[in-house]
């Protein structure tokens, strides 16, 4: 690949940044910048895999899971719930980034990616419920859950009670 030279002016404070910026294999801020637009122009043509999305979404997010877990060991204290979202979260949005071509049957794929990303969001939701089965959730506040507990236990109440009506009308 050839290689052009680019010249720019920026504030103190942008190079400062740029300088104390962790990204993989790149040293020199102009390692840096050559990162950072390959990743904004895959990003924008919408090439990014689901792994490459994921790792960069994952690195978005690891200066905060880096600070909460040096807080939590300097306080022996967890957040379950934190440590779930956490990870779930970068799992849906890298599918959500990786796909937003839909070239081929996009009906189809559509479907897929609905069906993937429903499951996603479940697997968090039947984490978080399962949180709530024990008097005192892992969690910083371990009532953390409660005030939400009454809404999820009337939904589902309504759901089933729902299902049930169905099922009776159409047997």
């Amino acid at each position: 690949m050839q290689m052009q030279t680019l010249s720019a002016r920026i504030p103190t404070e942008d190079l400062e940044w740029l300088s104390g910026l962790d990204l993989q294999g790149a040293v020199s801020p102009s390692d840096k910048v050559r990162a950072l637009i390959g990743q904004l122009r895959r990003q924008h043509e919408g090439t990014l895999d689901y792994q490459r999305s994921l790792a960069w979404l994952r690195d978005l997010v690891a200066p905060f899971v880096s600070a909460i877990g040096t807080l939590e060991h300097r306080n022996q204290m967890h957040s379950e719930v934190l440590a779930q979202v956490a990870e779930a979260l970068p799992q849906i949005m890298a599918t959500l980034l990786s796909e937003r071509g839909l070239t081929d049957d996009a009906t189809k794929r559509a479907t897929e990616i609905e069906q993937i990303v429903v499951q996603r969001c479940f697997q968090l939701l039947m984490s978080m419920l399962r949180l709530a089965v024990t008097r005192e959730a892992a969690c910083y506040n371990s009532r953390v859950l409660d005030p939400y507990v009454p809404q999820v236990l009337e939904i589902a109440e309504i759901i089933a009670q729902t299902r049930k009506m169905r099922e009776t009308k159409h047997v």
